[in-house]
């Protein structure tokens, strides 16, 4: 359950990082904007002055409705 977890945080800081450049990359302010609104979103992961975070996780609870 871990490896899943820790998969999972790697690949969402992933994403953030690799919108922000492709965001940036156009010459749109709105786009920029927008990589801004992510950048503020990630900016706790995206410090690298923090080693730690808490991470909160939450099983999925099926409630056996359908």
């Amino acid at each position: 359950m871990m490896t899943l977890l820790e998969q999972t945080l790697r690949s969402s800081h992933d994403w953030a990082i690799d919108r922000i450049h492709i965001l940036c990359e156009r010459n749109d302010e709105r786009e920029q904007e927008n990589a801004y609104a992510i950048q503020c979103e990630f900016s706790e992961w995206l410090d690298v002055n923090i080693s730690e975070h808490d991470i909160i996780s939450l099983n999925y609870l099926d409630d056996g409705v359908t």
